[in-house]
């Protein structure tokens, strides 16, 4: 019945047809896809979002360091000793000493626990020490409570008590030579005589104990 005007062709329906579908599926500009960035999303909307990161601030690590040292050197007591080097000179007095090594020149009153006197060592003076080893030259008063030891190159002037007596052989002594008792190096005061006889026997013992006390290497 109807016939078809020229110059239009049969693809006309499905030319149609395509453009139908490309216009479905067109996407609405204004719409936004799910999977966008809500940040990006806002930024093409030209909003201005600020985004303070959230995080916990760490504090510095304060590490404390213990020394142990100082509580031992205050349990422990240091000794106290005294060198007097080779070529020094010293006078005076020395006292509160635990160990005394003399190598040089030393005119002085002296009290330690142990005395030693090098072969360059020259002591004058008082010493009362607990003992002694001599190598050199010592001339006054030595008290030595328990042993003193006169080596070979040792000379030993004056007066001299002691507990017990070692000399090596080419040591000298000489002077007043006297073993201490038992009495007296225990600090205790001795019983005093009462008669002319108790004393002279007294000395005649002290005489007999110094000469078992001494001893030659």
């Amino acid at each position: 019945m109807f016939k078809r005007p020229k110059g239009v062709s049969d693809t006309e329906p499905s030319s149609s047809r395509g453009s139908a579908g490309a216009s479905s599926a067109h996407v609405d500009p204004k719409q936004t896809p799910p999977d966008v960035n809500p940040e990006e999303r806002d930024a093409g909307n030209g909003a201005t979002r600020s985004v303070t990161p959230s995080y916990q601030a760490r504090k510095p690590i304060v590490r404390t360091l213990q020394s142990t040292a100082g509580s031992s050197m205050s349990s422990t007591p240091t000794a106290a000793n005294l060198h007097v080097g080779r070529g020094l000179k010293l006078e005076g007095k020395i006292q509160s000493c635990d160990s005394l090594v003399i190598e040089g020149d030393v005119q002085a009153t002296i009290e330690s626990g142990t005395l030693t006197i090098s072969e360059t060592g020259d002591v004058r003076g008082e010493a009362t020490v607990d003992a002694a080893e001599i190598n050199g030259k010592f001339d006054g008063t030595l008290t030595v409570k328990k042993c003193l030891t006169i080596n070979s190159s040792g000379r030993v002037t004056g007066t001299v008590h002691y507990g017990e007596l070692k000399v090596e052989q080419g040591g000298q002594v000489s002077g007043e030579i006297r073993a201490q008792s038992a009495d007296e190096d225990a600090g205790k005061p001795r019983l005093a005589s009462s008669g002319k006889d108790e004393s002279k026997s007294g000395d005649s013992g002290q005489s007999s104990s110094s000469s078992r006390s001494a001893s030659m290497i």
